[in-house]
């Protein structure tokens, strides 16, 4: 066998490691990918005093799927806890397959476990697999300093309700259908487990002050705050939720309260529309 090129024993490697099925077919698969002939893992690979070739590199193979287990337990401790340690082993293994880690990091191998979820085994599991993935995604969301109620103190009261408002990249809002949040609770909480059932839910995840926090709403108040979000002034949001649940202005604003201190936004509009900026 001709010495071969770096970049070639390494797409040979990776093709054997990451090869789901059989050793044998995930070998046929690498001298595939990096053109060398059969036999290439004895070419390639000393033996040890007690190993083959092969069963060294069947190490390194058994890690991969291993690792890539630890890092989506790691990151869906309630689906696994739901699901049982068996099933989510074979679903993890199936996931890999079909949506194999395409970043240098861990931290995105988890992006496509809720899609996965819901088309191997439903929308409940894989809603609570969603809820579990922002919670990730907020942990790691880019940190940023949030508005406080003094920063608004100075708005004139005659441009107060054009404000519009950003906010931090630590926050996500969803609406479920099943109660995967009390599912979600019911495994924080060490309590019995119970069955994901139909159950609609309005929810914010967000991070405020290195912890990472969930909160249920009411629909009036995920539509007022869904608004701001989207872009929409103050006025436009407290004016479209009024008239569509009937809620007061002392409501909402006490809503709208509450939210800023606990650091839901983090700019408010100072110029032309969708020109965010520090406060005035």
């Amino acid at each position: 066998m001709p010495q071969p090129k770096l970049h070639e024993i390494q797409a040979w490697l990776h093709t054997f490691v990451v090869q789901p099925g059989e050793q044998e077919a995930a070998l046929r698969a690498a001298e595939e990918k990096a053109g060398f002939k059969a036999g290439s893992a004895d070419d390639l690979v000393l033996p040890s005093p007690t190993l083959t070739p092969q069963e060294r590199l069947q190490i390194y193979r058994g890690m991969y799927l291993l690792r890539m287990q630890e890092a989506l337990e790691i990151d869906f401790p309630a689906a696994r806890w739901y699901l049982g340690d068996a099933r989510f082993e074979s679903l993890v293994a199936s996931y890999v397959h079909r949506y194999p880690s395409r970043s240098y990091t861990l931290d995105h191998l988890g992006k496509h476990f809720a899609t996965f979820l819901r088309e191997e085994i439903s929308e409940a599991v894989s809603e609570l697999a969603a809820l579990e993935w922002s919670l990730c995604m907020v942990a790691i969301a880019h940190d940023a300093p949030s508005l406080s109620m003094t920063d608004l103190a100075g708005i004139p009261e005659e441009r107060f309700l054009d404000l519009r408002f950003q906010p931090v990249h630590a926050l996500e809002l969803h609406q479920f259908e099943y109660n995967a949040n009390t599912v979600y609770k019911c495994w924080n909480n060490g309590s019995p487990q119970i069955s994901l059932q139909a159950e609609s839910c309005n929810l914010v995840c967000w991070r405020h002050e290195l912890k990472v926090w969930r909160l249920e709403l009411s629909d009036s108040a995920f539509h007022f705050l869904t608004g701001l979000c989207q872009g929409k002034s103050l006025g436009e949001s407290l004016g479209e939720t009024i008239e569509e649940y009937q809620e007061t202005e002392e409501q909402l604003f006490e809503w709208f309260q509450s939210w800023v201190l606990e650091g839901f936004f983090q700019g408010l509009e100072t110029g032309p529309a969708g020109v965010f900026g520090p406060p005035l």
